[in-house]
């Protein structure tokens, strides 16, 4: 099933189809708590206003991860409570997220409703490493099981990343140099007439890096990046049919060390190159005099990653999903709304495939103004695991205009991987055909309290998740096998809030205690983790923030990893209405510390660059 076969069909309805009308797009440029009315929540498959949604959700907004001077993804998505991040040494090594303890892999990654967890990886998760900030519009990350509305791998949450669409025409660039060699730039042109929309992107990263394997243990040789992505999206609106795609490339050349005994890693010789792909068209179109909302959605994801080992091939993999997607929306009245779909993804991983079908149902109920509950069924049926049942349920009530209480239940489920369910050693002689999807059930509580004049608010929440029959390699079985349930329960709490006019801060911070069946805490998951930023802007030339990260102790099975905090900065500069000079400061106070046991991490750091827009 590839993306070019779709083309055809999505033109003939525009010959077919009698109305369109748009659904309301998410507009999250600017997150103050007096404008959060206009916020619309896509990812909850029945858009809402963000006051509306009983799920635990978080937004990251374009505006804000220019304000704070993230320039990677994962640095933005790591910057909400109960989200943590790891990264196997900086500028390249491997990028994964935790969303209240879960493993990174039981989090779906969606870039514009593209599936792009790795199927050739082993346990099926997504690397962040290349993705940057340059081309993101908004994030949204949905915790807890989000089964029922995503299937299979969204057993721990949903991050849902949302690229930039042409507002006017324009052409933009941006250049950065920095500490370690860094080299950054990227292009856009952008295209907005009556009826279509273009846009075009490219950005390129260069590094001489540092040493993924600490330097206080020996390790002096750096391991560089080099980097480069393309991307292409437009939409056409045609009378009674609007069209939209995108295409996005990724070619990535890194250099990273070799296992090591001591401590998990040592100066090695070895490279990778990785090439990723990310396609999609999509139809909309309504029909019953606009009572029925319809979309039909293809995707596309591959992954190519070749490995070196000192200068001669080592070894190589290739993932693939492939994925149709059909949704219809009714508003039945003000009060009622109803959502349902049919989807079929198939991955592929070196040769072998895997299938899973599924349908869902989701329903929307306002008893009144103050009462939102929402719920939903979902089925998933995989033609070598079998059929699985998830459900879910959430409620908002605003008893004034300055409170809401939220609360939400779902279930959760993941097949093995390819390579889970195919893979063995050790003297196995097939692989394990007693494993099983992991399962998992969750609940979360809280509230969000608007203060000082709305312009400000204050959640706290709560949350309990069981996951059974984690997956986990076993050399007794020589493969892959289920152990026993994992437990994660804590709370989150998030400031918002606005000092003065030129001035605001946030705060999160994140308790979680993750255990295993017998009671053991989870490697690399710090019980106490929390982000502040002090937000300025003194004029309308002249803003910046100051951000303070910290991370808890951990354990691993090398060893403890002590906690740590570091302070950056980040200042820009308006020169011109078409030219801003920016500043970034990382990790001020040189501060050394880990986020993987042996894997180093920068020194204090500095980059500047100039952004320009016609």
């Amino acid at each position: 099933m590839k993306i070019y076969k779709f083309a055809f069909f999505t033109l003939l309805l525009s010959f077919l189809i009698p109305e369109y009308s748009h659904s309301q797009e998410l507009n999250t440029n600017s997150l103050n708590s007096s404008e959060i009315e206009n916020i619309t929540i896509r990812s909850t498959r029945i858009p809402a206003g963000a006051k509306d949604i009983g799920s635990s959700l978080y937004i990251i907004s374009e505006d804000q991860i220019r304000v704070r001077g993230f320039k990677d993804a994962i640095d933005a998505i790591s910057s909400a409570p109960g989200v943590t991040s790891k990264q196997n040494g900086s500028f390249g090594g491997v990028g994964t997220i935790r969303i209240r303890g879960a493993n990174s892999y039981q989090t779906l990654v969606l870039v514009d409703g593209v599936p792009v967890n790795d199927a050739s990886s082993p346990a099926g998760g997504y690397n962040f490493a290349y993705l940057n900030t340059s081309n993101i519009q908004s994030i949204e990350i949905l915790k807890g099981p989000q089964s029922t509305l995503w299937g299979s791998d969204a057993i721990g949450g949903v991050v849902n990343i949302y690229t930039k669409q042409p507002e006017s025409t324009s052409f933009g660039i941006s250049t950065e140099i920095g500490s370690f060699g860094l080299k950054r730039g990227s292009a856009d042109v952008n295209f907005a007439g009556s009826n279509s929309k273009f846009r075009v992107s490219t950005s390129k990263m260069l590094s001489d890096g540092i040493s993924k394997a600490d330097e206080k243990d020996g390790n002096s040789e750096d391991d560089g990046l080099e980097s480069e992505s393309y991307s292409l999206s437009g939409s056409f609106d045609f009378e009674s049919l609007t069209l939209r795609g995108s295409l996005s490339y990724t070619n990535s050349q890194l250099e990273y060390d070799s296992y090591g005994f001591a401590t998990g890693v040592e100066d090695g010789d070895e490279k990778s190159n990785t090439k990723e792909f990310i396609g999609s068209i999509s139809a909309f179109f309504d029909l019953f005099d606009g009572k029925l909302q319809n979309s039909i959605f293809i995707s596309q994801s591959d992954i190519n990653r070749d490995n070196y080992s000192n200068g001669s091939f080592s070894f190589g993999a290739e993932g693939e999903r492939e994925l149709i997607r059909y949704q219809g929306n009714i508003e039945v009245n003000e009060f009622n709304k109803i959502a349902f779909g049919l989807e079929s993804e198939e991955s592929k991983a070196d040769a072998v495939d895997s299938t899973i079908d599924g349908s869902f149902l989701l329903y929307e109920f306002r008893l009144t103004n103050k009462i939102i509950i929402s719920t939903g069924i979902r089925n998933d049926n995989h033609k070598g695991f079998g059929s699985k049942t998830t459900r879910r349920i959430s409620g908002t009530f605003k008893p004034s205009n300055n409170l809401i209480i939220r609360s939400s239940w779902g279930e959760g489920f993941k097949v093995p991987t390819i390579f889970q369910s195919t893979y063995f050693c050790c003297g196995a002689k097939s692989a394990n055909s007693l494993i099983k999807p992991e399962t998992s059930t969750s609940y979360d509580f809280g509230f969000e309290l608007f203060l000082n004049e709305m312009n400000s608010n204050f959640s706290v929440t709560y949350f309990d998740q069981d996951i059974n029959d984690q997956i986990n390699f076993s050399f007794g079985v020589g493969g892959y096998e289920n152990i026993d349930r994992v437990n994660s329960k804590g709370f989150e709490v998030a400031l918002n809030y606005q000092i003065s006019k030129p001035m605001s801060l946030y705060f999160n911070y994140s308790y979680i205690d993750s255990v295993d069946g017998n009671g053991s805490p989870l490697f690399y998951v710090a019980k106490d983790s929390g982000e502040a930023g002090l937000i300025y802007k003194i004029n309308k030339s002249y803003s910046g923030s100051i951000i303070a990260r910290y991370n808890g102790s951990e354990s691993s099975s090398y060893g403890k990893i002590d906690s740590w905090i570091r302070f950056d900065i980040n200042g820009s500069y308006r020169l011109t209405d078409t030219h801003e000079l920016y500043l970034r400061v990382e990790n001020l106070l040189d501060k050394e510390y880990q986020q993987i046991f042996g894997y180093g991490t920068p020194q204090r750091s500095g980059f500047i660059g100039l952004r320009s827009k016609f």
